[in-house]
């Protein structure tokens, strides 16, 4: 694991040689459960494309970090007084068992070793589920079920490919500590990162610069590398006002963000903040494994809530729409080979 692995979410239609001139050489892409009724069954049609899409990406001479299966996601609907609330929605079918339960653990940590050999010279990397420390992606179940998923689909892929780079990632939250204390404690040689999702100045405080303590705390706990699994800063989107913030109203609801850093949420102050978070990297280099960027392109709507105007989830892109570099791009490019030359 020398490789420094420099990569973000992408789509395969994604400029490949504008990838490349970034210094992107890793794109993530996510595996549903594959299966119609069975492990081992009729493989969905779905699987089929994303598989094709992944060796597409990995024809174009990019490597692969898949993601498991997730559990499910809460997206923004609205409630009886018509205001946006996240709701749960099972992602995984009924035939894997309840979610959490003994029947869905061995679904699921078998789903991975087949994956993982069905997936074989195609993905590289893994990462197990996602950010399940934050209920929006973990649900209904606990944080030690949640970790008892997160180590059974390693060792599922494991089992199948001992050669392949497995770990989680967090949403960095409070609760996360839960996962690092115990994963990283039962792991059984079964992880190889540790990684992190943070979004400092947008979703949560904080500046670029919080990233250097944040490597080198975590880097401490798991006593392992560290992949920086998501990381960016949105290019749009104003601040809210005192009165709004009381209100307790999402980013969805406000079309604002809660947090803001230096320029504010402008193309020209998601250059300053990338800049600023590659040199956090450069400073513990040697406890990074890599980072992915989220995300490469701009999104027509929000994934939350559905709307084009809302900035939640839709200029995070290191190009536009229109696939044009913003300002980021050139400070992304220069970033990298600033870490790369360490």
């Amino acid at each position: 694991m020398s490789e420094l692995m420099i990569g973000t979410s992408a789509y395969p239609t994604a400029d490949a040689a504008l990838l490349r001139e970034a210094g992107i050489g890793w794109i993530r892409h996510g595996f549903g459960f594959p299966f119609v009724e069975r492990v081992g069954g009729e493989v969905k049609e779905s699987y089929g494309r994303n598989k094709a899409r992944a060796e597409a990406l990995a024809a174009k001479g990019f490597k692969i970090m898949g993601v498991t299966p997730g559990l499910g996601i809460a997206r923004h609907q609205r409630d009886a007084e018509g205001h946006l609330a996240l709701k749960w929605q099972d992602g995984q079918p009924e035939w894997c068992g309840p979610l959490g339960s003994d029947r869905f653990l061995g679904t699921y940590q078998d789903t991975c070793a087949w994956l993982a050999d069905d997936l074989r010279g195609i993905v590289a990397g893994w990462q197990v589920a996602n950010e399940l420390d934050w209920w929006q992606f973990r649900g209904p179940i606990n944080l030690r079920q949640a970790c008892d998923i997160i180590l059974g689909g390693a060792r599922g892929l494991k089992s199948a490919d001992a050669s392949l780079i497995v770990g989680p990632n967090s949403a960095g939250t409070e609760r996360a500590y839960f996962l690092y204390g115990r994963l990283y404690g039962e792991s059984d040689g079964v992880l190889d990162y540790c990684g992190v999702d943070h979004y400092y100045g947008t979703w949560t405080p904080g500046k670029p610069e919080d990233w250097e303590a944040e490597i080198e705390e975590v880097h401490a706990i798991a006593g392992m590398p560290v992949l920086v699994s998501e990381w960016g800063f949105s290019s749009t989107g104003a601040g809210i006002t005192d009165q709004e913030r009381r209100a307790g109203l999402s980013v969805c609801e406000l079309k604002k963000w809660h947090h803001s850093w230096g320029p504010g949420h402008t193309p020209e102050g998601q250059a300053a903040f990338v800049e600023a978070a590659f040199d956090a990297f450069c400073s513990q280099r040697s406890a990074l494994l890599g980072a992915f960027f989220y995300r490469w392109e701009d999104q027509q709507k929000c994934w939350q809530c559905g709307q084009s105007d809302c900035p939640a989830e839709t200029a995070w892109g290191l190009v536009d729409l229109e696939g044009k570099p913003k300002p980021a791009f050139d400070a992304f490019k220069a970033g990298v080979q600033k870490l790369v030359a360490g």
